[in-house]
């Protein structure tokens, strides 16, 4: 049983390293993304609903990321509380796949990630909420 949690973690684990990987390169893929076909970069949501969505900006974002170093500021934008918390990730998952590769004790990894996760969830729900509210 334990060996079973450990493997599905790992899968977790992986699967959210990668996802993170993808959301800070995202702004490189999607150059070639664009010459497959336009559409796979264009947001879904502003294009249903013609409104922005609370993501919109995010790839302009990432592109002008380096302005950090000259503006500490830029981070205070709601997507770069977002890329701080993506960092968080890309580190937490890395720590994790040591982790089990070690055959640490996961209980503890386990549920700090379950509690850590579930309020950035919430704090995006508020996010999504505000973000209607106001729109």
């Amino acid at each position: 049983m334990i060996k079973k949690i450990e493997k599905n973690y790992m899968y977790i684990s992986v699967t959210f390293l990668l996802l993170a990987v993808y959301v800070v390169l995202f702004p490189f893929i999607a150059k070639g993304l664009e010459t497959i076909s336009p559409t796979l970069t264009q947001c879904q949501y502003k294009r249903i609903t013609g409104k922005d969505c609370p993501l919109c900006g995010g790839t302009r974002y990432m592109r002008g990321l380096g302005q950090v170093f000259s503006n500490p500021g830029y981070l205070v934008h709601p997507f770069g509380l977002m890329m701080i918390g993506i960092a968080f990730e890309l580190i937490f998952r890395i720590f994790c796949i040591y982790a089990i590769r070690k055959k640490k004790k996961l209980k503890g990894i386990i549920i700090f990630d379950i509690i850590i996760h579930t309020i950035i969830v919430i704090m995006f729900f508020y996010y999504e909420i505000l973000f209607v509210l106001n729109s």
